[in-house]
């Protein structure tokens, strides 16, 4: 590993150490190196709301995905106040499709979160930038079409068991399958066109097998897990 900067030391010997709330994956021969480049890409992953019946359909004040938010707007302030020379750029990703076509959630309840959604996050992190996966739907097809024909290569018995388990429990008649395919399918064209170090919302057990080889860091409390639930 090339010798490190004031800025990448401070990151591995500080501020890791005291943020982490979850082992991360490929921190050595992922994130390290990646914290390195001038231009650092992290990527954060954003759901739909599911229960909008209960929460509405527009994120309020109060609401957790404020919460978060805030949290992680102080982790960039964090970072670029000790990483000066770096140039961070932050794209989270509207997980739409897995709304709407895996999760069977009503197109227009999905478009007006995730409106709201862009709205509070240019308020809160307005460095940050906002893309919807489904615009990204025909790019990912080519990868999806190769994880189906090659499904028992990319996903273990324990994966779809696990994958089977939380589809029955939301009762969305959603697909598992389907589910990983877009899950593995999203990981490998992020992976390969933005080449970022994802800072995860969810539990690691959440990302493992389904995030292919996406460098991850988890440094998000519980209480502040998947605010979109």
């Amino acid at each position: 590993m090339r010798e490190q900067n004031i800025g990448v030391k401070w990151f591995n010997t500080v501020f890791y150490p005291q943020k982490r709330t979850g082992r991360a994956v490929r921190y050595e021969d992922g994130v390290l190196p990646r914290l390195h480049e001038p231009q650092v890409t992290l990527f954060t992953p954003w759901g739909p709301r599911y229960s909008w019946g209960k929460r509405g359909e527009v994120i309020q004040t109060g609401d957790k995905e404020l919460d978060v938010l805030y949290f992680l707007a102080e982790l960039m302030s964090e970072m670029k106040q000790n990483m000066p020379d770096t140039n961070f750029r932050w794209v989270f990703l509207g997980a739409d499709l897995y709304g709407t076509r895996i999760n069977n959630l009503p197109i227009e309840v999905v478009s007006n979160y995730f409106d709201s959604f862009a709205q509070w996050l240019n308020v809160i992190l307005p460095e940050a930038e906002f893309q919807i996966w489904s615009r990204s739907d025909v790019e990912a097809e080519q990868f999806r079409q190769e994880i189906r024909s090659k499904f028992d290569n990319f996903v273990s018995h324990e994966l779809l068991a696990r994958a089977t388990k939380t589809a029955q429990a939301m009762g969305r008649n959603s697909s598992a399958r389907d589910y990983i395919v877009e899950r593995i399918a999203e990981a490998i064209l992020i992976e390969r066109t933005l080449k970022p170090i994802k800072l995860s919302c969810v539990a690691r057990c959440k990302d493992d097998d389904v995030d292919w080889m996406l460098p991850r860091l988890y440094l998000l409390p519980e209480r502040l897990h998947a605010p979109w639930l």
